[in-house]
């Protein structure tokens, strides 16, 4: 299955959740906030719905996280082999392969409002990693890398917009935005992935 180009708010109320898929349209005019916004006609209707499943929550979650991230589901089901792989646990593996991933890392940058974008970036080749124009989204950063916006992209408004907002980068991260560059400091641990989600339950998913 390939990646998914329909309407993205559609993908939040089909999983009940903001994933933050439209950059700063997502904080302010919301689907899942309208809904949350209906008080007691839209408790009435949460309480009509049917108990998820363990199968269904399991499910939920995994393709919460592939949204996010912004994934196919053969790239989602790779990384999980990946990340079986892998020393320590399965889950938190999997979780810092999908947010070493280039794109996730100019999104966490702030260089780009939302990983679709900073996709777009990188197929236009207007990232360079290491001084080395860099085509491939799902590069994996690793610690010591330099990222640079090149200079054909510092007056785009979009980028100039997403630099101007007080957003405070993760620490495993360096960023230096008046010259459009950032270095990778360290690997993430657990506690610095954001992704607001419960990996158990996608590694008990692919366990079944």
């Amino acid at each position: 299955m390939g990646r998914y180009t329909g309407p993205l708010c559609k993908l939040c109320r089909r999983e009940k959740t903001k994933l933050f898929l439209k950059g700063e349209k997502c904080d302010k005019n919301c689907v899942i906030d309208r809904i949350k916004q209906k008080g007691k006609s839209g408790q009435s209707r949460q309480k009509r719905m049917v108990k998820l499943s363990e199968y269904a929550k399991r499910l939920h979650e995994k393709q919460k996280m592939k949204h996010m991230a912004g994934l196919t589901e053969e790239q989602f089901r790779n990384y999980y082999r990946q990340a079986l792989k892998m020393p320590g646990m399965t889950g938190e593996q999997l979780l810092l392969l999908v947010e070493t991933r280039l794109d996730s890392v100019l999104h966490r940058l702030g260089f780009a409002p939302s990983k679709r974008f900073a996709r777009q970036l990188v197929t236009h080749r207007h990232i360079t990693v290491n001084d080395r124009i860099m085509k491939f989204a799902g590069y994996r950063v690793k610690p010591g890398d330099k990222i640079k916006l090149r200079e054909s992209v510092h007056e785009n408004p979009v980028i100039k917009k997403s630099l101007e907002k007080d957003i405070e980068s993760p620490s495993w991260l360096s960023v230096d935005k008046t010259n459009f560059a950032a270095e990778v400091l360290s690997v993430p641990s657990r506690s610095e992935i954001s992704y607001p989600i419960d990996e158990t339950l996608i590694v008990e998913l692919y366990s079944r």
